[in-house]
């Protein structure tokens, strides 16, 4: 994916829907997503209007592996206005998503877009949903987890099973057992 020349970041909403949640590409000299940082619009203004308070998935296009860290957004962003807009330091949980694993019959697919993670506890990791499931999953179902703010970390991604079965439209968390704990 090309990102325009000067751009630092680009900035989401954790909402689920493909193609409709990006809310723009921005410039910034923050460099450490643990801190409080300023984001500037690239263009004449924020394509969409969203409000104070919101969760935003944050891509910081300039860090090795380009991870993904969930923020929450300091004031109003504008739709006619280029408005600097400040965003709290990072939410403590990894931002993931997570995907069906392909089998003879049934291709892989998106079960959850994002959602954040707890640390790992030995194999297991607890996911909790930032919108909806899109699938229902059996207990024991296999996925396959992305962790979207540590792309290169072996035990944070990969295979896991599902420790409770999931229901379609639901925003309830689960616990993810991995195999094999260290990758």
């Amino acid at each position: 994916m090309r990102h325009p020349p000067l751009a630092t970041h680009m900035v989401s909403l954790p909402d689920g829907k493909t193609g409709n949640n990006a809310l723009g590409y921005c410039t910034s000299t923050a460099r450490d997503p643990s801190r409080t940082i300023v984001l500037t619009p690239i263009g004449r203004a924020w394509p969409k209007r969203v409000f104070k308070g919101i969760r935003v998935a944050v891509k910081w296009l300039k860090l090795p592996g380009q991870p993904e860290f969930l923020h929450i957004l300091d004031g109003e962003t504008s739709t006619t206005m280029a408005l600097p807009r400040r965003l709290q330091q990072r939410a403590t949980g990894d931002l993931v998503a997570v995907r069906t694993v392909p089998t003879q019959h049934y291709p892989a697919d998106i079960a959850l877009y994002y959602g954040t993670a707890s640390a790992p506890a030995g194999n297991l990791i607890t996911v909790s949903p930032l919108s909806r499931w899109l699938r229902d999953l059996p207990a024991g179902s296999a996925v396959e987890l992305v962790n979207l703010s540590a792309p290169g970390n072996a035990l944070r991604n990969g295979l896991f099973g599902t420790q409770a079965s999931i229901a379609k439209n639901s925003s309830a968390g689960v616990r993810l057992l991995k195999d094999s704990p260290g990758g």
